[in-house]
């Protein structure tokens, strides 16, 4: 059965014009949601139909918000507070000055030359949005219908966060897989051979690493202001690897109609020691985000993914079957020690994790039991 697929548009808005009324609009939407977090966290309501009879007349009331603000107010702090309750924090959710507008399709929408109405506490006001050549595209493909939006405050600039939403195409059936093998000295081995190496990934990130600790040592006015304006830009590195990374993949699989198989590194971080050196390379490394990427690109593409247990995925052979600890030579090097097969580890572990994928389950070596 099909699911819809969601993507969001960051749009920069020119809305220095309306500075004023939005910077209202985003103090009172906040003050009436951490207003109505605390109501709902002290009565102990988390039905949404119960917070708003509780709450919606008394928050137009309190904070003169227009009805679909109130509203959309109530849904945010709701939220907060059933997010909360599930994690078990003792702690009632509560919302800055700056925090992000709600809107649905009743607060705002789009006028010729690409502008947008948002409504705020002064009524309607309308900014122009400053779209590039693939958010214009991205805005007006017919395929996707826009929904809700956030207005957020970032960088002292406005922008308008769009949700959109379509329908996803059919997966392809397919008994062919493409096994992954995720890691640090190579970022990404499939079982075709493919490498995306990960040492150009490790020099800036040390780069970065390591200027990040001579601002903290200097911790001067100006160093903390240096630190400021390369906040983000690690982060922004990593992502635009992961992009390019799953792009590529989910590109291979769809034109060569296969799916794709990845380790499953839940709770990688709390099974695995490393030694101090290495912990921060370790631990650092965005895989969630990775396998995120993939995943949502392979949904639009109608591509399959399989999240398989990586166990001994490395120490395995994937021609005899053997297992054992003295397989994995190094980090690199897999030498088989009971037929003498040998290759990169990672390409190893990429072909036995598409062996897992395709229910062709790996068997030890006769006498020889998988090391524990």
């Amino acid at each position: 059965m099909n699911t819809n697929l969601t993507r969001t548009i960051c749009i920069k808005l020119d809305a220095s014009a309306h500075d004023a009324v939005l910077t209202a609009t985003m103090q009172t939407c906040n003050a009436a949601a951490s207003w109505i977090a605390r109501v709902c966290w002290d009565e102990a309501i988390t039905n949404t139909n119960t917070a708003h009879h509780r709450v919606y007349g008394a928050t137009r009331e309190r904070f003169g918000l227009a009805a679909q603000l109130a509203i959309n107010a109530r849904a945010k702090a709701v939220e907060a507070v059933k997010s909360v309750k599930a994690k078990k924090r003792e702690t009632c959710p509560q919302f800055g000055a700056r925090g992000s507008v709600r809107y649905d399709a009743r607060c705002f929408s789009f006028t010729p030359l690409d502008h947008v109405s948002l409504l705020t506490v002064a009524g309607r006001v309308t900014c122009r949005m400053l779209l590039g050549p693939r958010q214009h595209a991205m805005l007006t493909d017919p395929a996707w219908a826009s929904g809700g939006a956030d207005l957020v405050w970032r960088h002292h600039r406005y922008y308008l966060h769009v949700t959109q939403s379509r329908q996803a195409p059919d997966v392809t059936a397919t008994p062919d897989v493409i096994g992954v093998d995720l890691g640090i000295v190579n970022v990404a081995v499939d079982s075709d051979g493919q490498v995306f190496t990960g040492e150009q990934v490790r020099k800036v990130r040390a780069h970065y690493k390591t200027q990040r600790e001579g601002l903290q040592k200097v911790g001067t006015k100006s160093a903390k202001r240096k630190a400021k304006r390369l906040s983000g830009r690690e982060a922004r590195f990593q992502s635009d690897v992961n992009h390019c990374i799953s792009k590529a993949l989910v590109a291979k699989a769809t034109s060569a109609r296969k799916a794709l198989a990845l380790e499953d590194l839940t709770g990688i971080r709390d099974r695995i020691t490393v030694r101090r050196v290495h912990r921060y390379e370790r631990h650092s490394w965005a895989f969630y985000q990775l396998r995120t990427y993939i995943q949502y690109k392979a949904d639009n593409a109608g591509v399959r993914v399989t999240l398989v247990n990586p166990a001994y995925t490395s120490v395995t052979c994937p021609e005899c079957g053997h297992c054992a600890k003295a397989n994995r030579r190094s980090q690199a090097e897999f030498l088989c020690q009971a037929c003498g097969y040998t290759a990169n580890a990672d390409f190893v572990g990429a072909r036995n994790i598409q062996t897992v994928a395709v229910n062709q389950p790996m068997v030890a070596g006769a006498g020889t039991p998988c090391p524990q």
